[in-house]
């Protein structure tokens, strides 16, 4: 049975950070922004779930399986499409999704992917830093596979398109993509920085939202903070980098259209161009999300995530509309875990035509005579 789920459900309760001035902040490097989200402390379950990096550890058995074990004593969420990159001689794999694990349980998921070409046999006990996690810009293809069991092969194009996208001759070898740029996405993550209390992230390239990740809690963000910006999208800059993508020189664009002022001085018309272009950067970001406000995406049971779960656990559902796929982690209507990505194809520009369209429609008074 397929269920709806809107966007503004999927991030109640979340808001932008915003400085003490109500302008909403704007982090960026090359073409790509990042905006972070926050939530009230009560919707914070911090003591909840345990670090994944921490407690989790993988083996598989066979080609297409990965098995992870939870040796907490407290419940915890796999990260959106992990992947166990060691260096035992073993065939390195990948997950399609996020996935909820109990305390002290371990569950076996047969939608994941083999990562590394041609190489033979089955890995135990991968933990830690042989994580890592899969590149956002080859997140949709990996989101349409989830429930594909029994299909060891299904990542291969995926990696095939990152090689071509990065420029990194991955074949369908993951393992060559984070070895070129390994040093450079380290790098990376020096140019943000981490909100205290962070729920959430929001992804724009190119002044358009191409993805959202929703964390169960302030400091589950904190554990994953560093792996989601240097693995997934830290390959939006290296694509970036390599298209030679034209910056936009947002303040200095603003600064060269101000008329100085009678008496100013050069530092005032500086925090006035300063203030200006937050405010423009504030105008574009809630013009964006604006679009998505009457978003509906389509909520499928994900069957191979959710075996052997009972009633009152958190349930994984996997998301679709035309222009967007994802995946939601939902206990009852409590949303821990949220991840969505924009089509490749789609242009948002279709749905803010449709969305004003709505919005116009509800402002029409009924027909009478």
């Amino acid at each position: 049975m397929v269920q709806t789920r809107e966007f503004t459900e999927l991030l109640k309760g979340c808001r932008p950070v915003k400085d003490a001035n109500g302008n909403i902040v704007v982090q960026s490097i090359l073409n790509m922004e990042i905006v972070c989200l926050t939530t009230d402390k009560e919707y914070s379950l911090d003591d909840r779930f345990a670090n994944p990096l921490d407690v989790l550890t993988s083996s598989n058995r066979s080609y297409g399986e990965m098995t992870w074990t939870n040796g907490s004593n407290q419940e915890t969420i796999i990260p959106n499409q992990m992947a166990a990159m060691t260096k035992q001689s073993a065939q390195n794999h990948a997950m399609m999704k996020g996935a909820y694990i109990n305390a002290k349980q371990t569950k076996q998921f047969n939608d994941a992917g083999c990562v590394q070409g041609s190489q033979g046999g089955h890995f135990n006990s991968v933990s830690g830093k042989e994580l890592r996690m899969i590149p956002v810009t080859i997140r949709e293809m990996l989101f349409d596979q989830i429930d594909d069991t029994g299909n060891y092969s299904h990542i291969y194009p995926a990696i095939r398109e990152l090689g071509n996208q990065t420029q990194s001759n991955t074949g369908e070898y993951l393992d060559k993509y984070f070895n070129k740029y390994d040093k450079k996405l380290e790098q990376f993550i020096a140019h943000f920085e981490r909100p205290r209390e962070l729920i959430g992230i929001i992804v724009l390239i190119d002044g358009e939202i191409v993805a959202v990740d929703k964390f169960p809690s302030f400091t589950y963000a904190e554990q994953v903070w560093d792996m989601i910006i240097r693995d997934c999208y830290g390959a939006l800059a290296i694509v970036s980098e390599l298209k030679d993508t034209k910056i936009k020189e947002t303040f200095t664009d603003t600064y060269s259209k101000l008329r100085g002022r009678r008496g100013e001085s050069t530092l005032e018309k500086l925090e006035r161009a300063l203030n200006d272009t937050k405010n423009n950067l504030t105008k574009s970001v809630e013009e964006k999300l604006g679009t998505l406000l009457d978003l509906t995406l389509n909520a499928t049971v994900d069957r191979d995530g959710n075996q052997s779960l009972t009633a009152s656990q958190p349930k994984s559902y996997k998301l679709e509309h035309e222009g967007y796929v994802g995946q939601v982690i939902s206990e009852s209507d409590y949303h821990h875990l949220v991840s969505i990505v924009k089509r490749e194809r789609f242009d948002p520009k279709s749905l803010a035509i449709v969305t004003e369209l709505k919005r116009k429609a509800r402002s029409q008074d009924r027909f009478t005579l």
